[in-house]
Order: C-alpha cells, then structure tokens, then sequence
C-alpha cells in the first residue's frame, strides 16, 4: 500500500496514543497488585437450626450463572441466582444444596459449617446453551424470552474472519441480510434485520458495544452540493469497521422491536449488541495472531472480442440517395468495423485488477483474580487493493478493566482505532464535474485499444482523438484518474465508558454507565489539472471535508428480584439521555495560478469555497421492566419506555411505547410433573411477543432554513429560504411488531428446530416528498406513509455425529421477507432513493407496491403481452420510466453452516443461498449502450417479432397483427423513409431500443455460494508443555467466496451506492462497481 505524506501526522498520533493506551493498562496493572483479600466474604450470624446460606454459581471461566436453580434437596426451599450469579437462602447444616442450570450438569454440595460457597458448573453438552445477552446488556435465560435473539460467539466469527465484523455474520442468523457493498478495499456492508421500515432513512440496526451505542453510518463526507462527493463516486466504509474483530467475545442479535424497546427510538430497527473480551481469573495469558490474505476479482463481465471502437455511418449523395456504408473510429463506443486476423486483442479488465494482499497482526493481554480483571490488546491491519494504488489500514487499541470492592463493581472500558483507506473515483465521477469514474471506463473500453496508454512521453494527458473533441466531451483513461488524481479518508475515533454497580442486597442492585464515541472523518480529493473535467478545473481542484461526531450518554438502572414460593420476579428501572453533536467543514479551491502546486493559498477568493455545518440532537428516557416466572416453566416480561427527542415539536416530542412477551417452555412443565422425560423431546417452548418503537427525526425538521447570504438579481445583497421548508407539526413514525415462535430440541438437543413469524409495520412515516413549489419550497417533511413487512424465519441443526474423536455440527437457516407501502400522500405514488439511478431503472418504492422495488421503462404491449412494433419495426414505448417493473428483496435468504472435529483437527464450511428477488444489471446496461458487452457481438442478423396497427375495429379500437422483421448487417432497408443499412439499424436497436425495456437487464436471481472453508489445526499440549513457554498452538488456512453457481449475469451480491443508502437501499442495483473478491489466509496463533 502506498504511504500518504499526510499521514506521517497522523503516525504520530498513533504513537502517542499506543503509549497513552498501554500507560493506562500498566498503571491498571500495578494499582491491582495491592494484594485485595481474595477469601473477602460477607459475615454471616449462624443460627443453630438454620442460617443464612450464601453463594456464587460460575461456569468453568468463572462467568456468573443467571438464573440457576439453589434448591435445598428434599424440599420446595429453594432460590435462584441473580444477574452475578449470587444466591442466598436459609438452610441448616447437613442439609443438600441441588444446584442445577440448563446446558450444566446438576452438582450437589453438602453444608457444613462455612456460610458461603462458590459453587462451579460444568457444562454439559448434550443440554442447551441458554444464557444470551439482551436489552441494556442484560443476561436472561433464553427460554425465558418471548422473542428471537441469536448468539454468535468469538469462535464462531473466527472462522470467517473478516476486518468488517458484520460479513462475520453473513449466512449465520435467520433473517439477517447482510449485503458486502463491493471488493474494494475499506469497502462497507449494510445489515437489515426482517426487512425495511423507513422509507427515507437508515434502517440498519443499532449497534451496542460494551454498553454504548456505537455509530455504524456509512459517512460520505464530502456534498454532492459542494465539491461534486456521491455515495457512488466512491469506496466508503460503515463505522463498524473501526472495532477489531479480535476483541469480540459475543455477538447478540435483537431482531425484533420487542427485542430492543428499552433502547428507544434509535433502535426500530433492531440491535446487534457487541461485547468485548474481559480478562479471566488465573495467569496472566498472552495472545499473539498473525494471518496474510490474499485476494483477487472474481465474475468479471465478458466483452465482445469481434468489433472494434468507431460507429457505423451511412453515406447519400445529395439528393438523399444511399451510396455506402463505412466505419468511423472516431468514437469511444465499439460500434465498429469487423476486427481483422492478427489485430492486436488487450484483456483490458482482467490486466485492471491486480491481486491483493493484506496483513493481519493481534496481540494480547489479559488476565485477573477474584476481585479484578484486565484485557489489553492492539491489533494492526494493512491490506492493498485490488484497483492499483488503493489500499486500507487501520490500527486499534482496548484496554477493558474490572475491580471489585465490597459491594461495589468498577468497570472501565477504552479503545482507540485509526482508519487510513486510500480510494478512486469508482462508479461515478464527482457530480457536475463532467468526468468519470474509473469502473465506467474499464468496463466500456475497447479490447482493441491499450488502456494503459494513458500519457504522452512528455506526461501529459494521451488523448485518443487529440484536439477534435472538447474537453469535457473526452472519456477520461482509467490509469489517468488512478495515478494523477488522488483520494484519500483518514478517521480516527475514541470510544469509552465507565460503569458501578453496587450489589446493595441480593435482590436489589444499582448500576449507572457514562459513555462517550467520538470520530473525526477527514476526506481529501485531488484532481490534476488537464484531466477530463470542466473547464473551471482545467488547472485542478482539491477539497477537504471533515465530519467530527460525538454522542455521550448516560445511564441509571435499579433492578429488584424476589421470589416468592414457586414466582419468581424482577422489577427494572432506569432513565437514560443522549446526546449527539455533529460538525462538518468542507473547504475547496480551484484553478491554481501555481501550475502543480495544490494549496488553499494558490487559488484566488472568487475561485475557494468553505462551508461549515453543525448539528445537536439530544434524547431524554425512562423506561423499565417488570418480569415473572412461574416455576421456571411460565414467562411474562413487560416493557415500557417514554422519550422526549429534541427533534420534535414540543407537543410532540413525547412519545411512549410498550412491550409485552411471554413463553412456555411445556416440556419443563412436563418433566416436572413425570409425564415424559427428555430422551426424545429434550425440550420445548412456545413464545409470543408484541412492541410499539417510535422514532423521531432529524435535527431541524421543524425550522424552516435559509440560504447563506449572496448577491441576487440587481447586485441586490440578501438571503432566500432554503428549498427545504420546516414542519412544526412533525409526529414520531411509530413501529408496531408481533411475533410468535416454536423451538423445540430432540435426543438430548442431538436435533435442534426454531420457528419464528413476525409482522414489523411502521407507519406515520417521516417523508420529504417533491412538492408544488407554488409553496414556494421544493421539499417539506411529512408524516404520510406506511411500510409493512411480514416473514418467517427457520433453523434446523444438530449434532450428527458425535463420539471420541468425531463431532459434526450443522445448521441450517432460512428466512423470508415481505416488505410492501401503502397510504402514500396523494399525488406521490414513488419515492425514489438518491444516487440510485442507472439508465431508465431506480431503486424506489411504490405506493401500494413493493418497498424494494425497481422503477424502470417498458416497450408497450397488447392485452395479451406481445410488444407493439413502429412501421420500422423497433419496439415502441410511452416515454415513461415509472413502471413497477421488479421487486429487489429476495424470496428466501438461508445459509448451511457446518463444523466439523476430529481430534486436533477442526473444518468448517458456510454456504450461503437465495431465491428469488431481482437485481438490475446497470454494468450490462453500460457495456451493452457502448457495444462491448458479449450481448451485442452476434451483429450479423437480427429478428425482431411482436405486432403492428393493422386499423381499427367497430368501436374504434386499434387492431393488431403478428410481424416479424428481420435485419441483416449486408443489406439495406427503409428505415424512417429513408435507406438504411442493416448495421447501422442493429447499431440503433441495442444501443438505444433494447435499453427503453429495462427488464432487459433485469435478473430474478437464484445463486449458491459457498463462502468459506476453513480448516484449523491445534497443537497437542504435550507437544507444546516441551517449550515451556507456549500454552496453546494453532494453525489455520481460510478459504472464502471460492464458489459461486447462479443464473446471474456477474456476482448478485452489489450495491450501486454503498452500505450506507437510506430507505429501500442500492441493493439489488448492479452499476460498475468494484467486482466481489476471493481470497485465501493462511495463520497462526500462539498463547503463552
């Protein structure tokens, strides 16, 4: 990867911050080594029948157990643990504790005279796993939930590690979609958890680490408005990325508004909650992983190989009369001469892209005692892209700390991370500045031309028609803009918390967290001077744009639990405020008087700009939680949350939501009571769960703006309104969701099933549609609007095999989504998606349609579906390009993940599938309108067959025939009451008629692909105990996306304008992007 000058700055501050960061932990360290009394306990008065019993309930790491049963054999006296896995109840000495927990095997403990005992489960792995994390990042038991959640462990995401954590859960999670925007290096993915429910803004899920929400926007830092910056000019990457895959312990996934209401508003859409690895009691281990990748692109469009660059041209004599027909080389589209035996042929895309490599080192810390803990890591990533002269880095740092004194808990958690990712214009070029991106010059150049003549011998631009063509109206050379212009996004971010809990009695604990994430995006664009641009940039251009987030929150929670015979229950409160500021600063100069010199200093005023916006947004909540348990067996948990958002009239900002949940886990009930025992029904649950989430707006939506001051008509000095007109009677969009579920385990959990049907409806949607601008105003946010989304979800899984040396584990998950809008104000019966726009097709949503669906043209049709042909024989249309014309979400998504074990071997497979949905191939559109696809090579003949006006009926109605017209590139026509050639009406036909149907391109799309293998190796410790220094040794080789098999015309899986496109999204919309990767990583991974 190349070195950017400017980020010698930011190396630096790297610097300074590894220090500050491993400061922190030795500081943490040494503060621990006071020598805290390990065998501290709480002093009990004995009673001479009975005492006070407490105690702790760990698993073999040493993490609490929530929830396990503390039953005093013999009788009904019993307890259960609570969020720390604390216990307490009265029983005499002599007695029996039964202590028993699902997915543990059930220990017994004999009382004598100690008061408190710490007691440790080992897991049994015929028995269910069933803690998972929730809401605010609490611990429940997970047939206790009337909603799906889904765990994905550290194990598990190792296996098909990738610098973007969410593709970690690509295939893994019914109902998760999970789109990996392009092969770019620092290229983004977008997550929708069961569908769509704005129309206008993000729907990905809200992300949580370790407690504090964590940004996941996909910023385009730049302004279309501004310095020309679009979604689709460029690589950009979802915020996510910034956090190093190493460091997650778990990944909890909250699909449903039930799942997530105590987050609020933000978390309509769902949660994915991260948390990080702690440190574990014991020796101080450290952890050292290393793994290089590499890369290379894969499904790269064909080209025709038979014509060459030019067009074809008729030639008349004066009187109008057709003499011949010859090809002209002057033109960038391939509409040319026949190419001839022993012309030269470039295999111009395959030589574009190069084969990546990349670099991924992790080192680790960790360690603690009974009372404390500390992980402290660093990682460091490097990667070239598969486009010369593009590449990402990125180097983070945590340190996570825990001490316990007394009844008090302190946590601390802080990480550092800084993202480099040198990039090109790819799919598009920056708006109104008469350029091009990379990606449309690559696919669209000739194979008779070399692309990589890009320069002359004296370094100016090489152009292929010298001075016959304007400058703007030049196609500008892809290894041009790849090696003169120069783009570049550095972030660096610092996320934080620090926590207290203090365990007041052992059913009534307090805890309050204080959080911070904050990330300064810096974007810097070069364009050189003499390049394909406007002519104001002739002598270049450069911009500087930052975007500068913070958020701190706040929040205090209260948790009571009692039981009471054969009930157990647990009342939560808490309150919680946000606030959010945002500022960005966008600076640009152009026409340097200095040839070559790029600085704000060598542009005159009239021809610099700057522009500074900034941004607050602040929430305020209460909410709480009361839960009940009957025997274990029963489940009721209700929610409920008001919030007071900033962005909303006053008389609307308030605004409160419920939830309500319940399951029965029947085969409990069952067993108790002697009716079955678990070797074939090992056990079973029903669940059912209803929430309302609202959700507010954006900062302003209220205030009517104006334009900065400016000189007007007259030389008059003055300001206008801006275009977007305020609306003081904004409502909160409101989602309402229902869900019922089935899981059932068979053979001792050998055979798993799960079953889930949810609705997710949103409506009062926040909407700025085009507007009369007799108003005086183009745009005004409104409340109008509905989304809908029905689905199911279902996983099967089992243990196969299962013996000494063998064990197979596999899975497989499928889920389908319905998304649809209604109730659309009038007059507004399509809402387009920005940046989204290739030929005649957009991504857009319909009133009373799909909500991923794909506006586009049609050739006109009869009745009966046969297409309406002109007197020459071309299809006809309306002009329209507003018709419903496909659907982007996919029928059915799944994916069959596999493990499998044989002594110190481990294999893995993921396959990933969909049916249905399609997806628009704006690629072949361009390749197709240019003459270079494979599409448009068979130019000797072509046959056109539909029906022509053959007068009219009794009641005055066009009457129809069968015709077919056939060309042939040899011979002439009557074309538009003139001879023509064949070729030259072939010309016309694909380069214009076939694209006015714009289902032409379209694709229902079925695809299989297998995502990744992997294979591992663990050392055997009798090997490793001769070092004397190496605890665990393993060796690991990755395989992913090796293969694809669908009926796709390239690689389904794109998204025209990145991971961070708001309401239905890009994806489904294919237009010259950065082809898919595969790749192969080879590692080790050493623990000491």
């Amino acid at each position: 990867m190349q070195t950017n000058p400017k980020n010698k700055a930011y190396e630096k501050k790297l610097l300074l911050n590894i220090s500050t960061m491993y400061s922190m932990g030795i500081f943490y360290l040494l503060f621990n080594s006071r020598g805290v009394d390990r065998n501290e306990v709480y002093e009990f008065t004995s009673v001479q029948q009975a005492k006070k019993i407490t105690g702790t309930v760990v698993d073999s790491k040493g993490e609490p157990i929530i929830g396990a049963s503390v039953l005093v054999k013999g009788t009904s006296n019993g307890t259960i643990t609570d969020v720390d896995g604390n216990f307490s109840l009265n029983a005499s000495q002599g007695s029996v504790l039964v202590v028993s927990y699902v997915g543990y095997t059930k220990k017994e403990i004999s009382l004598g005279n100690a008061a408190n005992y710490n007691i440790t489960l080992a897991e049994d792995a015929q028995a269910l796993s069933e803690v998972v994390v929730t809401a605010m990042g609490i611990k429940k038991e997970r047939k206790s939930l009337g909603y799906a959640v889904d765990d994905v462990t550290a194990e598990e995401l190792m296996r098909n590690k990738s610098v973007n954590p969410i593709n970690s859960l690509a295939g893994k999670v019914a109902g998760v979609n999970i789109t990996q925007s392009s092969g770019a290096a620092g290229a983004g993915s977008q997550i929708i958890l069961r569908g769509g429910t704005s129309l206008e803004r993000d729907n990905q899920p809200l992300f949580v680490v370790d407690g504090v929400i964590y940004d996941n926007s996909t910023s385009v830092v730049g302004n279309s408005a501004f310095d020309g910056t679009l979604a689709t000019s460029s690589t950009n990457s979802n915020r996510v990325m910034d956090i190093n895959p190493e460091d997650i312990e778990n990944m909890s996934v909250l699909k449903g508004p039930a799942a997530a209401a105590l987050y609020g508003s933000r978390a309509s859409a769902g949660v994915v909650i991260i948390t990080t690895k702690k440190g574990q009691e014991g020796v101080a281990e450290v952890n050292l992983s290393t793994k290089y990748i590499t890369t290379w692109a894969t499904n790269l469009p064909e080209t025709q190989k038979k014509y060459k660059r030019g067009y074809v041209k008729d030639n008349y004599d004066a009187g109008g009369n057709y003499l011949n027909t010859v090809y002209d080389d002057f033109s960038y589209n391939s509409w040319g001469e026949p190419a001839k035996a022993g012309d030269l042929i470039y295999d111009n895309i395959g030589d574009f892209f190069k084969n990546s490599g990349a670099s991924d080192t992790n080192l680790s810390v960790s360690g603690g005692s009974k009372n404390n803990s500390y992980f402290l890591s660093g990682s460091y990533y490097n990667q070239d892209g598969i486009i010369p002269t593009t590449g990402y880095e990125k180097a983070t740092f945590r340190f996570n700390g825990e001490q316990k004194w007394k009844m008090l808990t302190f946590g601390a958690s802080v990480a550092y991370s800084q993202a480099n990712t040198d990039k090109t214009l790819t799919s598009a070029a920056l708006y109104n500045s008469s350029g091009s991106g990379t990606m449309t010059g690559v696919y669209r150049w000739s194979p008779f031309d070399d692309m990589t003549h890009y320069v002359n011998e004296d370094g100016t631009r090489y152009r292929m028609f010298g001075d016959r063509l304007d400058v703007t109206e030049e196609r500008d050379n892809p290894y041009w803009i790849l090696n003169k212009n120069k783009l570049t996004d550095e972030t660096e971010r610092f996320t934080g918390n620090f926590n207290i809990k203090a365990d007041i009695t052992p059913w009534w604990w307090i805890a309050y967290r204080m959080g911070i994430d904050s990330y300064t995006s810096e974007n810097a664009t070069t364009i050189a001077a003499g390049g394909v641009y406007k002519e104001a940039w002739q002598n270049g251009m450069m911009s500087e744009n930052s975007y500068r987030y913070r958020y701190l929150s706040t929040n205090l929670m209260t948790n009571f639990s009692k039981q009471f015979g054969d009930f157990n229950f647990n009342l939560m409160l808490g309150t919680s405020t946000d606030d959010t500021r945002t500022v960005s600063n966008y600076r640009m100069a152009w026409n340097f008087q200095v040839p070559g010199f790029y600085s704000f200093d060598n542009a005159l005023d009239n021809e610099r700009d700057f522009q500074n916006v900034k941004s607050q947004k602040r929430l305020v909540g209460v909410f709480g939680e009361f839960r009940a348990d009957w025997k274990n067996t029963v489940f009721l948990t209700v929610t409920s949350r008001n919030d007071w958002s900033s962005t909303l009239p006053v008389e609307n900002r308030s605004y409160f939501y419920p939830s309500v949940g319940g399951a029965f886990a029947f085969t409990q009930l069952l067993q108790d009571c002697e009716f079955m025992n678990d070797e074939i029904l090992s056990f079973g649950r029903i669940r059912a769960s209803w929430a309302r989430v609202g959700k507010d707006t954006t900062p302003y939506a209220t205030n009517t703006s104006l334009w900065p001051v400016g000189t007007f008509t007259g030389n008059k000095v003055g300001v206008g309104n801006n275009w977007m007109a305020g609306n003081p009677y904004l409502k909160p969009e409101v989602t309402e969701s229902t869900e019922i579920g089935l899981e059932l385990r068979f053979f001792k959990n050998r055979l798993k099933f799960d079953f889930a049907y949810y609705t997710n409806n949103s409506f009062n949607q926040i909407l700025s549609p085009r507007l009369s601008n007799t108003i005086g105003y183009i745009l005004r946010q409104v409340n109008a609007g509905d989304v809908y989304n029905k689905g199911m979800e279902l996983s099967i899984g089992g243990t196969p095999i299962k013996t000494k040396d063998w064990n197979w584990e596999t899975t497989v998950n499928l889920s389908g989504n319905r998304g649809t809008v209604k109730n659309l104000m009038k007059g507004v019966d399509i809402l387009y998606v920005t940046d989204v726009q290739v030929g005649n097709a957009k991504a857009a949503s319909f009133n009373d349609g799909n909500f991923m669906a794909i506006s586009g043209s049609k050739w006109s049709r009869t009745d009966n579906g046969k297409v309406i042909l002109d007197s020459n024989g071309m299809p006809t249309t309306d002009g329209k390009a507003t018709y419903e014309i496909g659907n982007r979400e996919p029928r059915v998504l799944g994916g069959w993940n596999n493990s499998l074990t044989w002594r110190n071997w481990s294999f893995s497979m993921l396959w990933e599938f969909r049916f249905g949905g399609h997806v628009y191939n704006g690629t072949q559109y361009a390749m197709t309108t240019a003459g270079i696809s494979k599409l448009t090579e068979n130019r000797d003949a072509l046959v056109i067959t539909g029906v022509v006006e053959d007068g009219k009926d009794a009641n005055n109605n066009t009457v129809y025939k069968d015709a077919t017209f056939t060309f042939e590139s040899g011979k002439t026509y009557m074309y538009n009451g003139k001879e023509t050639s064949g070729a030259t009406i072939i010309n016309n036909y694909y380069s214009d008629y076939y694209a006015r149907e714009s289902a032409n391109f379209m694709t229902k799309v079925n695809a299989l692909r297998l995502r990744t293998l992997s294979l591992s190796y663990n050392v055997p410790r009798s090997v490793l105990a001769k070092t004397g220094v190496i605890k665990r040794c393993m060796f690991t080789a990755t395989a992913n996306n090796l293969l694809l098999f669908t009926n796709y015309n390239g690689d389904p899986e794109v998204a025209a304008a990145g991971s961070g496109s708001v309401g239905s999204s890009s994806v489904g919309i294919d237009y010259c992007g950065v082809p898919v990767t595969a790749g192969f990583s080879f590692g080790v991974n050493l623990t000491f």
